[in-house]
């Protein structure tokens, strides 16, 4: 049995590369740079280098591969977000058709039922939309707002007090972290017996809106946090 891992040194890779070599499942990673991996990871997995993108490393990474992980890495550069995730999983349909994988676990978003057009979110349905042409079974991980983004505003939390997302103040927001991101992709590799396609939440436990979320942050921080709703175009 073999597991594919793309994204290996990324914020939710990392933590499940970390899982499945403590779970002592074979691993083959996809990774850019493998002096980025941790020693202890490099001298337990296979690695093959390049980026998921490619055909080719696609075509080597995944011959007799039983299952893989699919994340697209962002970039900030490219101009289109539908084109790039578009270029990632197209390549990843023929590969995973070419090879006969079994099982597939994408990182994508919740809102598939959203009927607007919604950025990164839109470009993340078509990527599931493609990839369950493969012919494996698909799992779409769908996330909610992910609590590393407020690591961002960490500074005007302390030094201003202040707490400013685009969200109604009194709305709830669903979060959810990476490490449970992680756990999730970790328990669906590992036990295999799921068929079909399907949108998976996952989401945290807290049912909070941003106002609530700023004062728990002023009682961890020993200080009152004010939040304020920012506009889209700021």
């Amino acid at each position: 049995l073999m597991i594919v891992i793309t994204t290996p040194t990324g914020n939710v890779g990392s933590l499940l590369v970390d899982r499945l070599v403590d779970a002592e499942e074979p691993l083959r990673l996809i990774a850019r740079d493998a002096s980025k991996l941790d020693p202890r990871v490099r001298e337990r997995v296979e690695v093959v280098a390049g980026s998921h993108a490619d055909p080719a490393v696609l075509h080597a990474a995944l011959r007799g591969a039983d299952a893989v992980f699919w994340l697209v890495p962002p970039d900030s550069r490219a101009p289109s977000a539908m084109e790039h995730y578009l270029s990632f999983a197209t390549a990843a349909t023929a590969a995973i058709r070419r090879h006969h994988v079994g099982h597939v676990v994408g990182v994508s978003s919740a809102g598939h039922d959203w009927p607007k057009a919604a950025g990164l979110l839109s470009a993340a349905f078509a990527m599931d939309a493609e990839l369950a042409k493969s012919g494996a079974a698909y799992r779409a991980l769908s996330m909610p707002f992910y609590m590393e983004n407020f690591d961002r505003h960490l500074d005007a939390v302390q030094h201003d007090g202040v707490l400013s997302l685009t969200n109604e103040a009194d709305r709830l927001l669903p979060l959810i972290a990476n490490r449970d991101i992680a756990d999730a992709a970790a328990r669906l590799l590992t036990d295999r017996d799921w068929t079909g396609q399907q949108n998976v939440p996952v989401f945290g436990p807290d049912k909070l809106t941003p106002r609530q979320m700023a004062e728990v942050m002023g009682d961890v921080g020993g200080r009152r946090v004010e939040y304020r709703q920012t506009s889209l175009s700021d």
